[in-house]
Parts: C-alpha cells; sequence; structure tokens
C-alpha cells in the first residue's frame, strides 16, 4: 500500500474506535484505564497518526467488551 491509503486507513480506523468508545460511554482515560494503555497512545490510534499492533488491538476489544473482529469491521 501505499502512504496514501496507508493514512486513510488509520484515519478510518482510528474513527471507528472513537466511535465504539463513545458508544460504550466510555472516556479516553476510562478507555486507557480499563485497557491499561497509555491515554496518549489511544489518542494517537483514534486520530490515525500510530499504527497499532494486533496485540494492541486485542487488548483494546476486551477493554471494549467486543470481539476482535468487531473492532475491525470499519470501512
Amino acid at each position: 500500500m501505499n502512504k496514501i491509503r496507508d493514512k486513510k486507513l488509520l484515519i478510518s480506523f482510528g474513527n471507528h474506535l472513537r466511535h465504539l468508545r463513545k458508544q460504550n460511554n466510555l472516556s479516553l482515560e476510562a478507555l486507557a484505564n480499563e485497557a491499561d494503555v497509555e491515554i496518549s497512545q489511544i489518542y494517537r490510534i483514534e486520530k490515525g497518526l500510530i499504527n497499532p499492533t494486533l496485540s494492541t488491538l486485542k487488548i483494546l476489544a476486551n477493554a471494549l467488551n467486543i470481539p476482535l473482529p468487531e473492532l475491525m469491521d470499519f470501512k
């Protein structure tokens, strides 16, 4: 993939994560605490600034009480 597509993918995923977080009435801080992940890392993921690892995605899915495939179901 080229950089432009990668950036669009990361932004799209970040928007999806933000939607799921808000749907669960969680603040950035609450999700960070639940997932034991730095709040700044979640912020950067939601903004599409970093590409999270698979293990981070699994931790976030668990913190949101959803299966990993649901976390990855974004467009």
